[in-house]
């Protein structure tokens, strides 16, 4: 049944900046007879990644697992920003303590430039961290890499947990029961997935990636297990990957498991929703002319607000609020109400129902997929935790394994991680800096198999 456009004036996008909550009427870019310079301020921002919780084993077992306070890190040794061993428990209560009451702007961190808002603020790596993690690299023979949301921050991801996280503004993602329940809720997810997804997937690889691919090229690291969806590790040139929670880039029948590629299945989405397409299609043309134009991407003053309003770079309501979208984890943009009114594919061998390859909350790992990220955990003898808190038992079990099998373990991340009690040395700073520094230095140049045949 072809689409009417009426159908789609009764659709809502709904955006949030921080601070800020209000709703755009997505029927103003449908019916809009304009070019793209006046829809330039419905798209200021970039659509959401939602990951529908792409990063949990089982919503009652794990999504309400409660956040350890910073203040009961106890039992490790912490290598400090500024280089400091702190081996004494009380020590490391106080400074936590203190780290966890101090807004790190109120201390004079910033973001370094070409930096997302997305990523942590965090202390730049010290030399002596950098040592110190060298050191680690160096002394293992099989480097076992664990990767999370924190490693696809300096790309423009947001991650979950953080204080700009999905979660920090209240989002709740769609669970594996919601969906297979009713067509409805399908439309619904399907809806804002096609809304988002050319953002998501034009998305690059930042440092981070880069590097993790250059140590795996040099023999420094062997595989690489990731918590994200994204498939950024692959657009890199990383091998040996395994993508725990599986991958967006990826639509599977619930039936017959046959796979289709993203890609193809947006046109066929497109083919079904001729009208989100076409505006789809001009938000994207906004999205480009707002790229070129000056002024703050996010206006936060009076004034601010104003200018931006008056240059054409933000739709201003007229209760004052403004109009700018942002990122969630997993490429989906909020469409309230268009459930009913969008359309989608069965599968085309079965009829069955079609999903994102990806593990909802509320679903389980495919157990070969578990058992393999298990056995490389277990025969590891360094476990590098890049960007996750560890929050999900399915990757927190792996550092439990690896440690278990008396491997060393190293946390890169920014804030608590619930293997901290575990580690043997935790750094807190961006990954993308520390990788590219640690894939650059001397040691890491000569491939490690030149290195042992020298030794």
């Amino acid at each position: 049944m072809p689409l009417q456009p009426a159908a789609y004036r009764q659709s809502l996008l709904a955006v949030m900046t921080p601070g800020r909550h209000s709703t755009v009427l997505f029927q103003r870019i449908l019916r809009s007879k304009t070019g793209p310079t006046q829809l330039a301020a419905a798209w200021h921002g970039e659509p959401a990644i939602t990951a529908a919780s792409t990063h949990s084993l089982s919503t009652s077992a794990h999504s309400s697992y409660p956040s350890q306070p910073r203040n009961q890190r106890l039992g490790q040794d912490r290598i400090t920003s500024d280089g400091r061993l702190i081996t004494d428990p009380q020590n490391r209560v106080d400074t936590d303590v203190a780290q966890a009451s101090v807004d790190p702007a109120a201390v004079g961190l910033k973001r370094p430039a070409g930096v997302p808002a997305t990523a942590p603020v965090t202390d730049p790596i010290t030399n002596s961290q950098l040592a110190g993690l060298v050191d680690f690299v160096t002394g293992c023979k099989r480097l076992l890499v664990l990767t999370g949301a924190g490693c696809s921050t300096e790309s423009n991801i947001p991650d979950y947990r953080g204080p700009k996280g999905a979660y920090s503004t209240g989002f709740q993602p769609m669970t594996h029961q919601q969906f297979m329940a009713t067509e409805e809720r399908r439309a619904r997810y399907w809806a804002r997935s096609f809304a988002g997804w050319h953002e998501f997937a034009a998305v690059q690889p930042n440092r981070a990636h880069h590097a993790l691919a250059e140590m795996q090229r040099m023999g420094w690291a062997q595989s690489i297990i990731t918590q994200n969806v994204d498939r950024l590790h692959h657009k890199a040139g990383s091998r040996d990957i395994i993508e725990l929670h599986g991958t967006t880039h990826r639509v599977i029948c619930m039936s017959c498991q046959t796979i289709t590629p993203r890609e193809e299945f947006q046109r066929q989405l497109e083919a079904m929703n001729p009208e989100a397409a076409k505006a789809i299609k001009r938000m994207v043309e906004a999205e480009e002319l707002l790229k070129k134009r000056r002024g703050p991407l996010h206006p936060s003053t009076e004034e601010e607000i104003t200018r931006a309003a008056e240059e054409g770079n933000v739709i201003m309501q007229p209760d004052g609020e403004v109009d700018i979208p942002v990122r969630r984890p997993d490429g989906d943009v909020e469409l309230k109400g268009a459930g009913e009114h969008f359309y989608f594919p069965a599968c085309a061998e079965c009829g069955g129902i079609l999903k994102p390859n990806v593990v909802f909350f509320g679903d389980t790992i495919p157990k070969p997929r578990a058992l393999s990220a298990l056995s490389l955990a277990q025969s590891c003898d360094g476990l590098l935790v890049v960007g996750s808190s560890l929050q999900v038992y399915s990757a927190f079990r792996l550092a439990k394994a690896a440690k278990q099998a008396e491997a060393s373990l190293t946390l890169l991340t920014a804030g608590w991680t619930r293997a901290d009690d575990i580690a043997d040395m935790k750094i807190e700073c961006l990954a993308g800096e520390a990788l590219s520094r640690l894939a650059k230095d001397p040691a890491l140049l000569v491939p490690r198999s030149y290195e042992v045949a020298a030794a």
